[in-house]
């Protein structure tokens, strides 16, 4: 695009290359805090340094270059992502805010598109949701001359109702999500039902902000859940555990993606490595679970007592789930490690896992 195109009903739309163009995301309802969350580290990122303003399940960047392919790429909470084409008030004339040519230059005249709604905690009912779909796809046909594919369209076009704004985006589907499904613990080459399924393995080795190369550990990594979704990412792995079956099946699973990692069996108590980037583990629940006799809670109390002197990376470089019984966040602060935040996800009624990042 050689301009950018601007109308005065509109407060950002899509922009040239020497302009400010807004982006989206949206993410899933699974865990709205976790999922924010993890935009927000990926966001951070050195390469993306952007900064993400949320209205409800909508994050929004302003930004020169495009950060949705990368956020797609890595987030596991991200459902679809994008350019925001139009914003108006929720009250003003949608289809007057948005510009021929932007249409014609987004879909083609020889594309096909879809355009569903969203809506965020808006008022609007589903009849005036359809309505919308029904008229944005009426007046994109008419300008454009494209065809409508509800099932396999070349651009999909997202109308995002919230309370005060409604956006017009050009919205890409995740292919992660798909693929973390695929490589949930039961369909791995090793299984074992400890293992943490794929999905919240990934969120976890986003907050901890992993990038490829970096050198990970997993103390306590048990069929390597974990490391397998560090290892996707591009990191180097590490794994510790006590049982020889588990970290065999580990390094099966681990063989499987082909990255370099190394599984060692060994104790948390007595590490047997003096360096790495950044730690993401899942250590023994509770402070009955036990591990050879060792209560799980002083496990995790050896690892932060070590964790000083084997971190290269010191800011958000070790993320820790745990039981809400084990009262991480106190022993971290305890032993004088900084909690850059804390969050919450429940697995059932009795079961509420903490996720902590922690740094130095």
């Amino acid at each position: 695009m050689g301009k950018c195109n601007v109308s005065l009903q509109v407060a950002i739309i899509y922009t040239s290359d020497g302009c400010l163009t807004k982006y989206f995301v949206h993410i899933s309802g699974e865990n709205i805090n976790v999922a924010k969350a993890e935009v927000d580290v990926l966001a951070s990122l050195p390469g993306v340094d952007k900064t993400v303003f949320w209205d409800e399940r909508i994050g929004l960047i302003d930004a020169h270059t495009n950060p949705t392919q990368f956020l797609l790429e890595r987030a596991a909470l991200v459902k679809e992502a994008g350019v925001v084409l139009a914003e108006i008030d929720a009250q003003d004339d949608l289809l007057g805010s948005l510009s021929d040519d932007l249409l014609v230059d987004v879909i083609g005249t020889d594309g096909t598109f879809s355009v569903r709604t969203i809506s965020e905690k808006s008022s609007f009912s589903v009849n005036e949701r359809l309505g919308f779909e029904t008229s944005v796809g009426a007046h994109i046909k008419h300008v454009v001359g494209a065809n409508v594919n509800l099932n396999n369209p070349q651009t999909r076009i997202l109308v995002v109702l919230t309370q005060d704004s409604i956006r017009v985006c050009e919205a890409v589907s995740s292919r992660l999500r798909p693929m973390l499904r695929a490589r949930e613990p039961g369909k791995k080459p090793f299984f074992h039902p400890s293992m943490m399924n794929a999905t919240l393995a990934r969120v976890m080795c986003n907050l901890a902000g992993i990038t490829p190369d970096e050198v990970v550990l997993d103390p306590f990594c048990g069929g390597g859940g974990i490391l397998c979704e560090a290892a996707h990412i591009g990191a180097r792995t590490i794994g510790i555990d006590l049982s020889w079956r588990l970290l065999t099946g580990s390094k099966e699973n681990l063989s499987s993606i082909g990255n370099g990692y190394n599984v060692i069996q060994g104790d948390v108590r007595n590490l047997p490595i003096h360096r790495c980037d950044c730690i993401v583990t899942d250590p023994p629940y509770g402070r009955a679970s036990s591990t050879r006799g060792a209560l799980g809670i002083d496990l995790v109390e050896a690892l932060f007592g070590r964790a000083d002197s084997i971190l290269h990376r010191r800011k958000g470089s070790i993320c820790i789930c745990g039981s809400s019984e084990m009262n991480l966040q106190e022993l971290a602060e305890n032993m004088g490690l900084v909690v850059n935040l804390v969050l919450q996800t429940r697995v059932h009624s009795g079961l509420v896992r903490e996720l902590l990042i922690l740094g130095f």
